[in-house]
């Protein structure tokens, strides 16, 4: 259960978009958390069509 198997996951950017993007403190611009693909955490969602393919980590 890893970020690159999860539906939250936007490989183009390793992009999680759970919740909405957060502004940085240096600047103005919010943007989603950037993961890595073998990443995890407790807000897992499994992504059916993803559990097939595997990232080059």
């Amino acid at each position: 259960m890893h970020c690159q198997t999860c539906a939250h996951f936007y490989e183009d950017g390793s992009q999680c978009r759970r919740y909405a993007p957060q502004p940085k403190e240096q600047d103005a611009k919010a943007q989603w958390p950037t993961v890595g693909a073998q990443d995890w955490c407790g807000e897992y969602q499994a992504d059916h069509a993803k559990e097939g393919k595997t990232t080059a980590a």
